[in-house]
C-alpha cells in the first residue's frame, strides 16, 4: 500500500486518504485518478 501510494502521487494521482489502518483492522489508502475514480488500496 505505502509503495503503490508513493508510486500513484508521485505520478500525479491526488492522494485522497491514508495510508492509514481503517478502524475495522484493514491498511489502506485512496486516490483520485486523472477521470476522478476512486481508487482504494487495501491490504
Amino acid at each position: 500500500v505505502d509503495v503503490m501510494t508513493r508510486r500513484l502521487v508521485d505520478d500525479g494521482y491526488e492522494r485522497l486518504d491514508g495510508p492509514r489502518t481503517t478502524g475495522d483492522g484493514y491498511y489502506e489508502s485512496v486516490v483520485l485518478d486523472p477521470e476522478q475514480n476512486r481508487i482504494e488500496l487495501t491490504v
